[in-house]
């Protein structure tokens, strides 16, 4: 940097970027104008950048109007469209020729976007109560010394989906609709530059709302109306019987809905979509789910609550909130996805890798090595969420070869409150999703009251998702109506809140009502679905009271289904043993690698001592007899998955699953060789898990019984 000149401006010193940004206005008009050694200076500088992109004269001034960090770029030699700073957004590009030539106000509007696009979600309207949440200076005009004058004036939004320029006060409502109404996401804490500005243009192209139309806004309100009828008819008909009711949070029906309708019909580049969807939640809500969007009948249901014949359900060791479903469901364009809801006790968030593990073998079993057919959807509690470790456990799965789904969907019922215990209480983050930031994925905050929010959210996450194969994250707000359970008193330890929460409508009520104001839905409408649904729980209920139906039972139709029906084995004898000429060959040929390959020569040293037992003259030892069990099985097709910290190697250094190159760190997998087909055999290292990873295996094993799973 040339030496700064002598003569100054009254109260601005040199090493001022906006005093260097006004000697390059000067320059451009007047060369002579200027200091010597800054005219050199910007000569140099225009010429280098003129050298490398052919680019006008002007384009260091073009970069110089454009903020100081594309100034910053300039003089270290980076082009100004790949400028990143932290107090301006990713990948600006250079302001054009618009007539734009005050810097400062440019300035200030660049890092105020930065700021709605990295805190806009601090002051978002998310809390169905309504309850304040402390002011974001960054998000005000005042904080930039900007003044109501300043509002009509044009600044450059060259970089923002739409028209290239905006008058001050039009791009400040756009920020503040986009990142600031019933949505707020945490996005910008994702690495990949690809990602965060998909997520950028396709949220600000739209201000964050989808236009959904009259058919869906129906739907929604469909199934917002058969939440609360379903609740309601529990209430008054088991009175006093626990169900961990989604009273307050019906709005997850509707989002649940809509996730496996979008899901089914997003095709992703090699033309497939999702047809199969695992589930994972607590209790909360779960009857309602099995009903409204599993489709388990309400009959067997409230044959559960009624036991008139306990007998019947004395073989599944559980209560009803707690039992697992599958089936098929249809969508409404008439494609068929089929749903397991994963059976889970009051252990909470222990389903979620068990879950990610049934999905991961459903992948395996479908071959589908791009993880796009088969889901896992996560449903949460909040105070599960940030409390219990196993989540940041499975979460730590997410990215790892051998145990990736292709990115799950995450969504929290976040009642803000847990049992009896506040946030405040339970967390020491602002948000109950904060562990997920993690991971390089969005986090999506929203308003439960706001359905068409909802959707617009469940849309923009999937498609993520699909897109780059990452968790997502849906942080959906909203209240218990009752306690813990239908026995508490939640106005014991929480009065005020649960003051505001007895005067509210149910969200359905709302919903129902915006419908009816903004025209093409009649009070009648609603009353008719309504009365309709529960007319058709009635007689369901009536069903129920009858002993001679049974009900429905859940899908039979897995991967267990050719075990189911047959005899007991036990004192029966299989013949499991193996030639001893094949075993002879199988040893021999995992010692075998290529001419080039190098190996440990303590390792070298080990496999000429197997190839000693292959040929009969050393007898076998234990490390020796367990391969030759998993050779025996990859030979004949048989899965095997061992996963464990060290299990490549073996904890003893006695299993040397996985060899590697001394010279250039190449890996072989002797297994491989003998495997019937790429995949059969998986040794995995697993990260130090004391849970997720068992966890996972279980799920695994559920769902591919011809396998043999190991931990």
């Amino acid at each position: 940097m040339p030496e700064t000149p002598s003569s100054e401006p009254p109260g601005l010193p040199s090493h001022s970027l906006l005093y260097a940004e006004s000697l390059m206005a000067d320059w451009l008009e007047q060369s002579a104008s200027v200091d010597p050694a800054w005219s050199n200076y910007f000569e140099q500088l225009n010429g280098a950048i003129r050298k490398r992109n052919g680019q006008a004269r002007n384009t260091v001034a073009l970069a110089a109007r454009g903020g100081r960090n594309r100034l910053r770029a300039l003089s270290v030699g980076e082009s100004p469209d790949h400028c990143v700073d932290s107090d301006s957004p990713s990948c600006r590009k250079s302001i054009d020729a618009t007539g734009l030539s005050d810097t400062p106000l440019q300035e200030l509007a660049d890092r105020l976007t930065h700021n709605f696009r990295l805190r806009g979600h601090l002051a978002a309207e998310l809390d169905p109560l309504a309850r304040e949440r402390p002011g974001i200076p960054e998000l005000t005009l005042a904080h930039y010394g900007l003044q109501n004058s300043d509002l009509r004036r044009p600044v450059s939004t060259q970089w923002m989906p739409g028209t290239n320029t905006r008058r001050l006060g039009d791009l400040f409502e756009h920020l503040r609709c986009t990142y600031c109404r019933h949505i707020g996401v945490q996005f910008m804490h994702i690495n990949d530059p690809v990602a965060r500005d998909w997520l950028q243009q396709r949220m600000e192209r739209t201000g964050n709302r989808t236009a959904l139309q009259r058919r869906w806004k129906y739907r929604i309100l469909s199934c917002l109306a058969e939440a609360v009828v379903f609740e309601e008819f529990i209430q008054k008909k088991f009175i006093g019987a626990k169900r961990f009711s989604l009273e307050g949070a019906e709005t997850l029906i509707p989002l649940l809905d809509f996730a496996i309708e979008h899901a089914a019909h997003s095709e992703a580049e090699d033309g497939s979509c999702v047809e199969d969807i695992v589930i994972g939640m607590a209790h909360r809500g779960r009857l309602n789910v099995l009903t409204n969007i599993l489709g388990k009948s309400p009959r067997a249901i409230f044959r559960e609550f009624e036991d008139t014949n306990p007998d019947k359900y004395l073989d599944r060791g559980d209560v009803k909130y707690h039992l697992g479903y599958s089936a098929y469901r249809q969508t409404r364009r008439g494609r068929n996805v089929h749903l397991s809801l994963c059976f889970n006790p009051s252990h909470l968030e222990f389903v979620n890798p068990v879950a990610l593990g049934r999905t991961r073998a459903r992948q395996q079993r479908f071959k589908d090595q791009y993880r796009r057919r088969c889901l896992t959807l996560l449903i949460h509690g909040d105070a599960g969420f940030a409390g219990e470790g196993i989540v940041q456990e499975s979460l730590n799965l997410s990215d790892l070869q051998g145990f990736s789904t292709g990115g799950a969907v995450h969504v929290v019922i976040n009642n803000q409150l847990g049992f009896t215990t506040t946030p405040k209480e339970g967390r020491s983050t602002p948000y109950c999703t904060d562990v997920a930031t993690m991971l390089q994925s969005p986090i999506f905050h929203v308003n439960g009251e706001y359905p068409e929010a909802v959707a617009n959210v469940v849309r923009l996450a999937l498609d993520f998702r699909q897109r780059f194969q990452k968790d997502v994250f849906i942080d959906l707000y909203c209240y218990r109506l009752r306690g813990h359970n239908e026995g508490d008193e939640p106005a014991f330890t929480q009065p005020l809140m649960y003051e505001k929460i007895r005067n509210r409508p149910s969200v359905a009520d709302s919903y129902c009502k915006h419908l009816v104001e903004m025209g093409g839905l009649a009070d009648d409408d609603v009353e008719q679905i309504v009365e309709r649904h529960r007319q058709w729980l009635e007689e369901e209920l009536s069903e129920a009271r009858n002993d001679d139906n049974e009900g429905d039972s859940t899908d039979s139709s897995g991967p267990w289904s050719p075990y189911e029906g047959r005899a007991d084995p036990l004192g029966q004898l299989t013949a499991t043993g193996v030639d001893a000429n094949q075993l002879s060959t199988l040893l021999a040929t995992l010692t075998e690698y290529p001419d080039d390959f190098h190996p440990h020569p303590k390792i070298e040293r080990g496999l000429k001592r197997r190839r000693e037992m292959a040929n009969g003259d050393a007898p076998l030892d234990w490390a020796a007899t367990e391969a030759l069990a998993i050779a025996s099985l990859a030979a004949d097709g048989t899965q095997v998955r061992l996963s464990g910290q060290d299990s490549a190697r073996g904890t003893f250094s006695q299993r040397h699953a996985v060899l590697h190159d001394v010279n250039d760190g190449d890996v072989w997998k002797p297994f491989e060789r003998i495997a019937a087909e790429p995949g059969t055999v998986a040794i995995l290292n697993s990260p130090l898990s004391e849970a997720s990873v068992l966890g996972f295996e279980y799920g695994y094993s559920l769902d591919s019984p011809d396998s043999l799973v190991m931990w």
